[in-house]
Formats: C-alpha cells, structure tokens, sequence
C-alpha cells in the first residue's frame, strides 16, 4: 500500500485524512498549525513540521489548500522533495491554469500531477461520499483510484488534461451557488403569500425544481437554524471569484455569472466574512420581509 502525505488539515483536509487513515493507509501529515498536526497524530498519522517533509517521505501527496496562490507557494517550496514517479493530487478549489502550470514544472522531476477538486463539503469528507473530478494522466488515475474511493463516493474522470478537473469543479459550484440564490427567493417569496417553507420543499424536490439546496442545505441547515456548513461566506467569494478569473482569461463573456458575482460579495459584506454560506437565505428572508412591510 502506498504511503500518502497529506498538505493543509482544515475542514476538508483533516476529514478526508482520517478516512484515508481509517482505510489503513500510511499517513505523513503537515499543516502550518501544529494542533492541526498533534490531531491526526493521535489517531495513527505521522506528524512533520516542514512540508517538503511530506515529500520526501510519501509515494503520493495531496493538498487541500485556501486556493491556487497556496497551491503554487507549497509546489515551488516541496517540489525538490519529490522522487520520479511520485505523484501529486491537488483537491484544492483551484484554477485550471494554476494546475497546469504545477504540472509542466513538476514534470521535470518526473512527477505526475492529477487536478481532482472535491464537492460535497465538510460532511461528505467525513462520510467519504465526495464527489471527485479527476483531470490528468489516465494510467496515473488508475494507480490512484483506490484512493479516490475511500474519499468519494462518486469518482469522475474528466480527461488528460490536469486542469479539466479544477475547471469542471468551478462550474459544478457557480451551479451550486446560483441553486442557492434563487431557492432562497423563491422561498421567502412563497412565505409572502402564505407557503409552508417544508410544503414548497416537498414539491420542489417531486419535480423539476429539485437542486443540492433544495434536496440537502435546507433541509440540513436552513430549516434547523443551524446554518453550521462549515463553507464561510469568504470562501464562497474567492471561489466565485475564481471562476471569473478563467472568464477573463479564456476571454469568455459571463453575463449571468457577473451579477452572481457581485451579489455574493454584496451579501458577504451585509452578512460578514466568517458568515455561514446557508446564511444567505437570512439575508433573503430579512431584506425580502422588509420590502413587504
């Protein structure tokens, strides 16, 4: 079996290494907060206060990183570490031409890069039914792929090219976030008339109008009042953000995507940073109610 390193312990990363270790792996572990670190030790990972520890001492490397400007940073600091044929998983919510370019330069070391962004958020980690976009060599997905399955529970091979996943992982979430905007009108504007929040829930996911937010962040954190997902307001932007960032370099209008845009950061900056991204249909609610009084 082949011995994994895993690079950035947050929600994602610490979820997915446990599973990874709960599967019998052998896990070498950094993240630049050591009681990250201490917390997968305890549970059988071997802890390491340099990255390109990780390295040095793993077959296979994973990151799951805030975004494309860490992934280039943590690449340029550990790729001396790598020995030929290692290979480099990169589950971060990133650019296609960041992932890319990662490739082209760690190939010179002979090592081979895969681009596989996660959806399904802190407890599809936990649970180990992410979904997996897979971009890259497929021969070197296959070598991985028992991998993929213990953190997935749905595993998709895009195609050769590395960046393909990331592209399709930024799609996936404009989908997702759109999903999210409009159910939560279309909610609070049932509520104006007299709509159950559950009844309109019922029918939207009995037919066409079913989506993740009807089927999954309302019923989990919207209508419990939890708003607990774990996916801050913050992270929402920069990834809408980056899906912008492939719109003006592919030089791709993106009408409806900039609006989008600009409304998540309108309601990051109503609802704060550290804001929870299902607290979006609090700001509905509120400002929707107000237009009515």
């Amino acid at each position: 079996m082949v011995r994994i390193g895993f690079i950035g312990l947050g929600a994602m990363g610490s979820r997915m290494t446990i599973q990874l270790l709960e599967h019998g792996y052998e896990m070498v572990v950094y993240d630049p907060r050591p009681e990250a670190v201490e917390s997968l030790v305890e549970r059988g990972a071997v802890g390491t206060e340099d990255a390109t520890d990780v390295a040095r001492q793993a077959d296979v490397v994973m990151l799951s990183l805030p975004g494309p400007d860490e992934v280039q940073m943590v690449v340029d600091e550990v790729e001396d570490g790598f020995d030929e044929g290692d290979v480099l998983i990169d589950l971060t919510t990133s650019k296609p031409t960041t992932t890319n370019a990662v490739a082209d330069q760690l190939a010179e070391h002979g090592v081979h890069v895969l681009g596989a962004p996660v959806s399904g958020g802190p407890s599809g980690a936990e649970e180990g039914t992410l979904a997996v976009m897979v971009g890259g060599d497929h021969d070197v997905f296959e070598r991985c792929e028992e991998i993929f399955d213990v953190i997935g529970g749905n595993v998709v091979y895009i195609d050769e090219e590395p960046g393909h996943g990331h592209a399709m992982k930024l799609t996936n979430n404009y989908l997702s976030f759109v999903a999210m905007i409009c159910t939560s009108e279309a909610i609070v504007l049932g509520k104006q008339v007299g709509l159950e929040p559950e009844t309109m829930l019922d029918v939207f996911n009995s037919g066409s109008a079913r989506n993740t937010a009807t089927s999954f962040k309302f019923p989990e954190y919207i209508l419990p009042e939890t708003y607990d997902m774990e996916y801050s307001m913050a992270l929402v932007e920069k990834d809408m953000q980056l899906l912008m960032d492939v719109s003006n370099e592919t030089k791709t209008p993106f009408m409806a995507g900039g609006t989008i845009r600009q409304l998540i950061g309108y309601v990051r900056g109503e609802l704060g940073s550290d804001a929870d991204y299902t607290e979006i249909y609090k700001y509905f609610d509120q400002v929707m109610g107000e237009a009515k009084d």
